[in-house]
């Protein structure tokens, strides 16, 4: 009986592992496509530096709709990641950095004006 008790405990500890693996993995692959797109987009590259540069008054269209994919989708990955932390496969650490990330971000007006025009879940907004 005490056996079959530690042989299931280790059984649900073991998917956890996958679980938070998993996570982990697909978190990894967005990051990852978010950072290959930014970096080969003239558009959002442009976009960027002329944030960085307090210009954001110049930006052009496809400027502006390459920044706002960009900051959305990012914050998109945040909101996911505050999910997977209050489900508990994200460490206090790991959603620490997160939100060393909002924080600067938001030092940017125009970031803060993107991410309030997006949806985000209740427990999420800012």
């Amino acid at each position: 009986m005490i056996g079959s008790l530690i042989f299931v405990g280790l059984q649900l500890k073991q998917t956890q592992d996958i679980a938070l693996s998993k996570t982990y993995q697909s978190r990894t692959a967005a990051t990852i496509d978010m950072s290959a797109w930014a970096v080969s987009s003239s558009e959002f590259l442009s976009a960027l530096s002329k944030v960085y540069l307090d210009k954001s008054d110049e930006l052009s269209m496809p400027e502006a709709v390459a920044l706002e994919w960009y900051v959305g989708t990012n914050l998109t990955v945040l909101e996911n990641n505050h999910l997977q932390f209050q489900a508990g496969y994200l460490s206090p650490e790991h959603w620490q950095r997160n939100l060393d990330e909002l924080h600067c971000m938001f030092t940017v007006p125009l970031f803060r004006e993107i991410g309030n025009a997006w949806d985000f879940r209740e427990s999420f907004k800012f």
